[in-house]
């Protein structure tokens, strides 16, 4: 059965990989915008984005809270991404948004049960977004973003690690990666720059986690050259200090291409705190992944 999953899974993964190449798009390459449902451009190397990816990272961390990652230091994201805009008005957008970001590790066991190599469902980050998006002008937008996110710890790291109601009681008491959120964004995307700063405060009034956090980020595009590839090449990064993380410099940047349709490959490097999970300020890490982001805007 579990056979079965794995090959349904690859053969969808396949078939959205083959629908990028095929599908066509009027628009003109713009890879800091979508393909023209949403007004807002993409913070690209953002790592909480709500975009679509499948993501393979080599991870660096060992372990948190004793957990041994993987053998292999190898770490999958599959994120998935709905975007539908619901009004729109002159220069206005309202926009509807639900994100899941799954973490998956690799690991070896050895065990009186099995000896091999495992993979299991580390964690799943849940978010759902309203967007209040603004165009100011040709170059300039604005938007006012409310979103909740919810992060639950999956059932073989809990398992593993003996982390239950009846012998872990504090653990379970307050979970500081579930929250609500007011954000404020400002980005200015001309055709070779997009550049993007705001900041966010937690508004949920019980919450014990620390409440402000700054973000800024940008990507370098449409470079004019010869070459139809280079000039479909773009790079960017995303900066973030969480006070909840004590203002460290957490950051994600990298190296992309887009195709006709704007999904994209790219090479990213993170160096910082987890951006997801309950144990985002207990592991800081580094990464370099392999990515493929693919639109899925209704």
């Amino acid at each position: 059965m579990n056979f079965l999953k794995n090959q349904l899974f690859f053969l969808l993964l396949f078939f959205s990989f083959l629908i990028s190449f095929g599908q066509n798009n009027s628009n003109t390459f713009e890879p800091f915008l979508s393909q023209g449902k949403r007004s807002f451009p993409f913070l690209l190397f953002s790592p909480t984005n709500n975009s679509s990816a499948f993501k393979a990272s080599p991870i660096t961390a060992k372990n948190a809270n004793g957990f041994q990652f993987n053998s292999y230091k190898v770490l999958v994201n599959l994120k998935a991404n709905v975007l539908k805009k619901i009004y729109a008005k002159d220069n206005y957008q309202l926009v509807i948004s639900g994100h899941i970001d799954n973490q998956f590790v690799f690991k070896k066991e050895t065990s009186n049960r099995f000896n091999g190599i495992t993979h299991s469902l580390f964690n799943t980050d849940y978010f759902i977004y309203v967007h209040n998006d603004f165009v100011l002008s040709e170059n300039k937008f604005l938007r006012i973003n409310l979103f909740h996110r919810s992060s639950h710890l999956g059932d073989d790291y809990l398992l593993k690690n003996d982390i239950s109601r009846t012998t872990n009681p504090d653990y379970w008491a307050e979970d500081p990666a579930n929250y609500e959120t007011l954000e404020v964004l400002y980005a200015y995307n001309k055709k070779k720059i997009g550049l993007y700063a705001g900041a966010s405060y937690i508004i949920r009034t019980d919450s014990n986690r620390k409440k402000l956090t700054f973000q800024t980020g940008g990507v370098f595009k449409n470079f004019e050259t010869k070459n139809d590839f280079l000039n479909r090449l773009f790079i960017g990064y995303d900066v973030r200090l969480l006070e909840n993380n004590n203002y460290n410099f957490d950051f994600n940047g990298g190296i992309g291409y887009a195709f006709k349709n704007n999904n994209s490959l790219r090479l990213e490097y993170y160096n910082g705190y987890l951006p997801y999970s309950r144990l985002e300020n207990e592991v800081k890490t580094n990464w370099l992944s392999l990515a493929f982001y693919y639109n899925l805007e209704l």
